[in-house]
């Protein structure tokens, strides 16, 4: 059974972008809960369950994406180095070389975690620095500009209409997700349910606790439905263990809350 993953199997030894292996969760969790649920009229027998009808505006999902939340961009049990910045972590693009040099011109640590440093920097990540240029080199090239921060080029993208699809999940992945406006209470009602909980409930918890659930479904599945998902859910849980062993562990979901239905 094919279920269309557009991303590599996972490889600890090779893990590329941190936003890549952090949308390999979202997209894995999307794809467990679109196709499996705790069947009510079978007294909890796990099993497939049959397609409902889903809201055009929001897929079923019973969210839509909102306002960039600049709380889920930064990682401050991270260092620069380890890719607190989440929106460039795994990558050496031009952003992050600027941000290496940024911290260099105001004494932050490049590898000391930030929760450990002045807080202040944390925001200025977030929104910017423009009480000087920045001068960093990039690929061969001498660039001096100001430092407008990781929210604003994440706006920038989104308002500039980007069709690239790396960009498109780093939207979806850095922004709050309210309530569909056109969902009825009864198309929430049958959101589905694993182990008890919904796919919003699983990205709600911390990943120490959501990588718990996910090691405790080979013993809750149905044998066809572990055999159609096996691969997927081994991924998953690598996805997940890597995330909580480079010290993301407290964090909720992607960032690690993506995908929350935010109360604010």
């Amino acid at each position: 059974m094919e279920f269309g993953l557009s991303h590599k199997k996972f490889n600890a030894k090779r893990r590329g972008s941190l936003v890549s292996t952090i949308t390999g969760v979202l997209e894995h969790l999307s794809s467990l809960y679109a196709n499996i649920g705790e069947d009510r009229e079978k007294n909890g027998i796990w099993s497939l369950r049959e397609k409902t009808p889903t809201c055009p505006t929001c897929n079923g999902t019973g969210t839509v994406l909102g306002d960039i939340d600049s709380s889920r961009m930064v990682a401050t049990e991270l260092s620069l180095k380890k890719g607190a910045v989440l929106l460039w972590a795994g990558t050496n693009c031009g952003p992050v070389v600027k941000i290496r040099e940024l911290a260099i011109m105001i004494g932050i640590d490049f590898e000391r975690p930030l929760v450990e440093q002045d807080k202040q920097f944390t925001d200025i990540l977030l929104y910017g620095y423009d009480k000087e240029p920045v001068t960093y080199v990039y690929k061969k090239r001498e660039h001096k500009n100001d430092y407008r921060g990781c929210v604003y080029d994440l706006k920038y993208m989104r308002d500039a209409g980007t069709i690239s699809k790396g960009n498109l999940w780093a939207i979806k992945l850095f922004s709050r997700h309210e309530m569909c406006p056109n969902c009825t209470e009864s198309l929430l009602e049958q959101e589905r349910l694993v182990m008890g909980n919904s796919l919003s409930d699983v990205l709600r918890m911390p990943i120490s606790e959501s990588l718990l659930v996910v090691q405790k479904l080979r013993n809750c599945l149905d044998k066809q439905v572990l055999d159609n998902y096996c691969e997927l859910i081994n991924d998953l849980e690598l996805r997940l263990s890597y995330q909580n062993k480079i010290g993301l562990k407290s964090l909720s979901a992607f960032d690690v809350r993506v995908l929350v239905n935010d109360t604010h």
